[in-house]
């Protein structure tokens, strides 16, 4: 006869790590994740460019990744020039294979004005075709 033994279950806070919105379970096959690091480049008063990188695992097929901000995205890029990107208002939509570079580096350009230093990931979604 076997005895079970409880584990008090731990709860540890890593403020040093970068700040990250994950999948909700019972998303879409595989896992993908975002996170935003921050300030990539300053461009004076006008903006910037803020920095995220997107990592996938266990996805086979075509992936539309929906990505929220605080504030109007004025362009957004890849470092893998097969990616479909579009924006409008606080919304980027990146579409690309899984076989895409893994992780992929997303700048997102501010242009109008406001602080690139206020720039801050709200929400990601993710769909796979």
């Amino acid at each position: 006869m076997t005895a079970k033994t409880y584990k008090k279950p731990v709860l540890t806070i890593d403020s040093g790590l970068s700040e990250g919105i994950y999948a909700a379970s019972g998303a879409t096959q595989g896992t993908l994740n975002v996170k935003y690091y921050g300030v990539w480049d300053r461009w004076g008063t006008n903006g910037g460019k803020g920095m995220a990188m997107a990592d996938w695992s266990g996805i086979d097929g075509t992936i539309t990744l929906t990505i929220t901000f605080n504030d109007t995205v004025d362009e957004i890029e890849t470092d893998d020039a097969s990616v479909q990107k579009s924006w409008s208002g606080k919304t980027a939509t990146l579409t690309f294979a899984s076989s895409a570079s893994n992780p992929m580096t997303i700048g997102i350009h501010l242009n109008h004005g406001t602080s690139i230093d206020d720039l801050k990931m709200t929400d990601f979604s993710y769909s796979v075709n």
